[in-house]
C-alpha cells in the first residue's frame, strides 16, 4: 500500500501539480501547497481528510474540471476499503465502487492522459480488487452485479479487452445478447488490431480468465466454432497456457 503513495509523492515532488494543471504564467486553480496537504494525508493514512478536501475541489465550478482531485478521491475510498478498521469500513459502505466512479471520473476529466500514467501502479491494484470481486460474482451466478465492474474497467481503460470480454459475458448471461454482441464485437476488433499490446499484467490476466470463461460458456451451450474463434484470437498471446489448451482439446481444436 504504502509503496503507490511515495511513488506519487516522488513524482509530484519532482513535477509540482498545480504547475501541471495550468501554464507556468497562470495561477494555478488548486495551490500546490493544498496537492502537498493531500499527498501527506495519504502517505499517513489520513484518508477521510482526503476526502473532506478533495470534494470540494470536485463540487466547485472553477475546479471540478481538473482531474487530480478525483484520484485522491479514488485512492481514498479504496485505502479504507483496506482498512482494518472495521468502524471506518462499515462507515464508508461500498467504498470498491466509490473508488471505481472516482477513478472513471479522473479519466473522464484527464482527456490528454497527461497525468494517466502517474497513477499506473495504483490502478493495478484497482483493477485487481475489482477483478476478483467480479469473479466471485461470477461464481455465485450474480450476473447483474458483476455486470458494472467490468464497465468500470473499460471506462477507466477502453482498450481493456478482457473487461470487454467479460462485461459481453454477463450480458450474455443475463438474456442481453444484442447487446453482448456488440461488447465482444469491440473485444475481438481490440484483440485483432493490437493483441496484447500494451496491456498490464493485470489486464492479462482478466484476459486470460475472459476467454477462458467464455469459451467454456459458449462450448457448453454447444457453439463450439464461437468458443474457438474466442481461443484462436488469444493463441499467440497465450500460447502455453494449459487451461486455454485443454480447452482447445477438449472441444476439437
Amino acid at each position: 500500500m504504502k509503496t503507490s503513495l511515495l511513488f506519487m509523492l516522488a513524482a509530484c515532488l519532482a513535477f509540482p501539480l498545480g504547475s501541471w494543471a495550468q501554464d507556468d504564467e497562470e495561477k494555478p486553480l488548486i495551490p500546490q501547497e493544498d496537492y502537498d496537504e493531500l499527498l501527506m494525508w495519504m502517505v499517513d493514512g489520513k484518508y477521510e481528510k482526503v476526502l473532506f478536501k478533495a470534494i470540494r475541489y470536485t463540487e466547485d465550478d472553477e475546479t471540478k474540471k481538473e482531474p487530480l482531485p478525483y484520484i485522491f478521491m479514488s485512492e481514498a475510498f479504496f485505502r479504507i476499503m483496506q482498512s482494518d478498521d472495521p468502524d471506518l469500513v462499515e462507515e464508508y459502505g461500498n467504498t470498491l465502487k466509490d473508488a471505481l466512479k472516482y477513478a472513471s471520473k479522473f479519466v473522464k476529466k484527464d482527456k490528454d492522459r497527461e497525468y494517466f500514467d502517474q497513477y499506473t501502479e495504483y490502478l493495478n491494484e484497482l483493477r485487481r480488487a475489482t477483478m476478483n470481486e467480479a469473479e466471485v460474482f461470477v461464481d455465485d451466478e450474480k450476473f447483474t452485479r458483476a455486470k458494472s465492474y467490468y464497465k468500470y474497467l473499460y471506462v477507466i481503460d477502453p482498450d481493456d479487452v478482457g473487461a470487454w470480454i467479460m462485461y459481453g459475458t454477463v450480458l450474455w448471461k443475463t438474456k442481453a445478447k444484442r447487446d453482448a454482441e456488440e461488447n465482444w464485437a469491440e473485444a475481438m476488433r481490440l484483440l485483432q488490431e493490437y493483441g496484447g499490446k500494451g496491456l498490464q499484467e493485470v489486464q492479462l490476466d482478466l484476459l486470460r480468465y475472459g476467454v477462458r470463461y467464455t469459451s467454456e460458456m459458449l462450448a457448453d451451450e454447444g457453439d463450439a466454432s464461437a468458443a474457438l474463434e474466442w481461443l484462436n484470437a488469444v493463441e499467440e498471446i497465450f500460447p502455453d497456457d494449459r487451461e486455454l489448451n485443454a480447452i482447445r482439446r477438449s472441444i476439437g481444436g
